[in-house]
C-alpha cells in the first residue's frame, strides 16, 4: 500500500514537474511517509521514475524488435504498378492504431517518457527509437534499390524521426482519443506516399 502511494504521488510530481526538477522530498510529503520509507522501496530517484515508465518502456521495445524482426523477412521486391495502395495503408493504419491505442491506455505514463524524462535514462527514448527504425528503412530501401547511390542515411533518419515524432505528438497535445483516428491516417497516407515518391524519383 506505501509503495503503490509512493508511485501515485511520484506520477503526479514528475507530469507536473519533470524528472530533473521533481524532488524525492516533496514526493515523501505528498505521500505522507519520510524520505527513509522511499529509499527502502527505490534506490533513488531514476529507479523510482522508471518503474512508473517499465511496462510502457519494455512494451514498446518489444513492438520495435517485432516490427524489425518482421521487415528482414521482406524479401521480395515490389512491383509498385501490382500493388494495391489502399490495402496496404488500411493494413499500416489498423497496425499503427494497436500502438496508438495503448498509448491512450497507459496515456500518463507515456506522457512522462515524452514530456517529463530530460534528465533521466530514457530521455533519449524517442531518438533511439528513431536509430533502430532508420537501420530497418535502410534495409528496405536498399534491398528494393535499382541503382547504388539512393537515398542518404541522414534523410532516411529525418524523415523516420519525423513519423515517429508525429505518433509521439498524440500525447503531447493531448489529442482527444475520439479525433485521433482520423489524424494518424494522415500520417499514414502522408508516410506511405512520400516514400513511394522518393523511391520512384531515385530509382529513376
Amino acid at each position: 500500500i506505501t509503495k503503490n502511494r509512493i508511485l501515485e504521488c511520484a506520477k503526479g510530481e514528475f507530469l507536473s514537474k519533470g524528472f530533473e526538477n521533481a524532488q524525492v522530498a516533496e514526493i515523501a510529503k505528498l505521500a505522507k511517509v519520510t524520505t527513509g520509507a522511499i529509499y527502502r522501496h527505490f534506490k533513488n530517484k531514476e529507479a523510482l521514475f522508471f518503474t512508473l515508465i517499465e511496462e510502457e518502456y519494455n512494451y514498446t521495445l518489444d513492438v520495435v524488435s517485432d516490427v524489425e524482426k518482421r521487415s528482414e523477412q521482406k524479401t521480395i521486391r515490389i512491383d509498385s504498378d501490382l500493388v494495391d495502395d489502399e490495402a496496404i495503408i488500411e493494413n499500416l493504419f489498423l497496425e499503427t492504431m494497436l500502438f496508438v491505442d495503448y498509448m491512450y491506455a497507459h496515456f500518463d505514463n507515456f506522457k512522462l517518457i515524452f514530456a517529463c524524462s530530460k534528465g533521466s535514462q530514457v530521455e533519449n527514448f524517442i531518438e533511439d527509437i528513431t536509430e533502430r527504425y532508420t537501420a530497418k528503412n535502410m534495409k528496405l530501401i536498399l534491398f528494393n534499390a535499382k541503382q547504388e547511390q539512393i537515398i542518404t542515411e541522414i534523410k532516411v533518419h529525418v524523415i523516420t524521426k519525423g513519423y515517429i515524432t508525429s505518433l509521439c505528438e498524440c500525447i503531447l497535445h493531448d489529442i482527444p482519443h475520439d479525433n485521433v483516428g482520423e489524424y494518424i491516417r494522415s500520417i499514414v497516407i502522408f508516410q506511405y506516399y512520400g516514400w513511394q515518391g522518393l523511391m520512384k524519383k531515385n530509382n529513376k
